[in-house]
């Protein structure tokens, strides 16, 4: 029943009898992993994953993170293992966090508050290594990114040196701004796609770039990413907000401070993200996304000297696009 493009996963399903009845071949995700639902015998299903050579630290990296998680968090549990890129694993659910808060607006208070206190344990936690920690550096790179795509791929319409020197020195002082905010150890892609209803809170995956980072890196993940921004608002999110300050015992005003400037450098990387993938015609469906991304860029940028240069680049190029 497995393809035989995938014999490997076919051999471990058969060694530990997980071999399917039916399966289901699942969309990718951005990396080169490989998805598969395998229904077993009485309807229960668990998940195949395939990895490529290249995906091989993703993989050992998704095992140690996995190991330091199942003991606070709800994570999947490893079923099989063949060490040569094949996992079956426990499935949790067909319908994910961002399908039901779509789907449930009566819900989203309640799941966004299950899906934030799970996070603040995770904040709790001692980064385990598994990855290099946040820094400027690297949030810097993103953001050279999203101006490489925007720009250059997506409106084929490159800066000026005026224009390029004012978004460089924008995102060289938000980068080490939100570099020397409170640490935390953060998910990395802390998002609907990523979590899963269940009944004592939500599950977890896709965890293997877990990192140190901003303490307000998850929450922003969470709660304006491109499934919720047709629909999220300003008071459930500062709800939330101030229930993630609480669990913690650091001060929500504070804590909404550091927010809003994680959100801005998160939300122009993901503009880069998502431009990057509709250029190269790998990514038609987050055409969709970006006027929304592109106005949260616009509504978060501040008044610093350089908050204030890039809003007039911003307003000139940017803002009739959202």
């Amino acid at each position: 029943m497995i393809p035989p493009e995938f014999r490997g996963l076919a051999e471990l399903a058969r060694a530990t009898l997980h071999e399917p009845a039916s399966v289901e071949v699942l969309p990718g995700d951005v990396g080169r992993r490989r998805y598969l639902r395998l229904v077993l015998g009485g309807g229960k299903t668990v998940l195949g994953v395939v990895y490529t050579p290249e995906e091989a630290d993703s993989r050992s990296r998704w095992v140690a993170a996995r190991v330091v998680l199942e003991e606070r968090l709800r994570v999947p549990r490893l079923l099989a293992d063949d060490g040569g890129g094949n996992h079956i694993v426990e499935d949790l659910g067909r319908v994910d966090l961002a399908a039901r808060l779509l789907e449930r607006p009566s819900e989203r208070p309640a799941w966004l508050s299950k899906a934030a206190a799970a996070a603040a344990v995770l904040a709790e936690m001692a980064d385990p290594e598994i990855n290099p920690a946040f820094d400027a550096a690297f949030f810097r790179r993103e953001l050279e990114l999203a101006r490489e795509a925007v720009f250059d791929l997506y409106l084929r319409a490159p800066l000026s040196a005026v224009e390029r020197a004012a978004h460089d020195a924008w995102a060289d002082a938000l980068c080490r701004e939100i570099a020397d905010h409170p640490r935390a150890l953060c998910h990395r892609d802390y998002h609907g796609n990523n979590l899963f209803p269940m009944e004592a809170g939500v599950g977890w995956i896709d965890f293997q770039d877990l990192r140190a980072g901003p303490d307000s890196y998850d929450l922003a993940s969470l709660l304006w990413e491109r499934t919720t921004l047709d629909w999220m608002g300003q008071d459930l999110a500062e709800a939330i907000v101030e229930e993630f300050a609480r669990a913690r015992g650091i001060r929500a005003r504070d804590l909404r401070a550091r927010f809003d400037r994680v959100l801005l450098q998160r939300a122009w990387k993901v503009c880069g993200t998502f431009a990057r993938a509709v250029a190269q015609g790998r990514g038609e469906t987050y055409r969709r996304y970006l006027p929304g991304e592109m106005a949260l860029v616009g509504r978060l940028l501040g008044n610093s000297a350089e908050d204030r240069r890039f809003r007039r680049l911003f307003e000139t190029r940017l803002a009739p696009l959202c």
